[in-house]
């Protein structure tokens, strides 16, 4: 505080909150007032250096040369971890990222059928990806089952990461089971080891089934455990 003042005289503090704080330390340094900067909590949804509070409060009369505090929008959006959104409501994974801090990105149908409509199948950034503040997620969501009919390929004795491939190219989708886990099923997204083999499949090979279905795949990490996979049932290029 200045170490004199000047009785029956006051001036009004300049309204300068939501404007960049060097606009702002002018506004109120030409009333013959002094300025401190302070830091606040981040938020994303706010410019940068945008005044979002101030003490003594807009339009109060004070006395000339008064300090006023002016609170800004600094410092680093806070980082979080991508949940996994797979098989919940698009109205559910929108409001699991709003409350994250995050924002919802792109929304559109998954190119890929899946057995339950509006759900999520697909998302942007991957989950377990660290994201700040304010980011953006693109999501993908199930029509249902498809219109055409395909063939299960023969999966058997190939890594994990080679069965999607092939499952994919037939529009359908794997669901990977893996007995470390409790033999629980696994979406896509959980289980990205391509050291892991497929010991057996939940369909035959050659079965007729709805674009879309979901294909268990029962692995191990033991290649010795595995069939000899079918090159002949399936083309195999660029799968190795």
């Amino acid at each position: 505080m200045p170490s004199y003042t000047r009785h029956g005289v006051s001036v009004q503090v300049p309204n300068v909150e939501e404007t960049s704080f060097l606009n702002a330390k002018e506004q109120v340094e030409s009333r013959n007032l002094q300025v401190k900067r302070q830091v606040g909590r981040f938020n994303p949804n706010v410019p940068r250096e945008a005044v979002v509070d101030q003490n003594p409060p807009p339009h109060a009369n004070v006395k000339p040369g008064r300090r006023v505090y002016l609170t800004v929008n600094a410092g680093e959006a806070p980082v979080v971890s991508i949940p996994d959104l797979s098989g919940v409501s698009v109205r559910e994974a929108k409001n699991r990222i709003a409350s994250l801090g995050l924002s919802v990105g792109t929304v559109g149908p998954d190119s890929l059928p899946s057995p339950y409509p509006n759900t999520i199948t697909r998302q942007r950034p991957s989950p377990g990806d660290s994201l700040k503040t304010g980011g953006t997620i693109d999501l993908w969501y199930s029509t249902g089952l498809g219109t055409d009919t395909v063939q299960v390929p023969s999966i058997a004795g190939r890594t994990v990461e080679q069965a999607r491939r092939l499952l994919r190219a037939q529009k359908l989708r794997a669901i990977v089971v893996d007995p470390r886990a409790g033999a629980s099923p696994k979406s896509p997204a959980d289980t990205s080891s391509s050291r892991r083999f497929v010991r057996r499949q939940g369909r035959p090979p050659e079965t007729k089934v709805r674009a879309g279905t979901e294909i268990r795949l029962f692995t191990t990490d033991d290649s010795t455990a595995v069939p000899e996979p079918d090159s002949l049932s399936q083309d195999t290029t660029g799968l190795n």
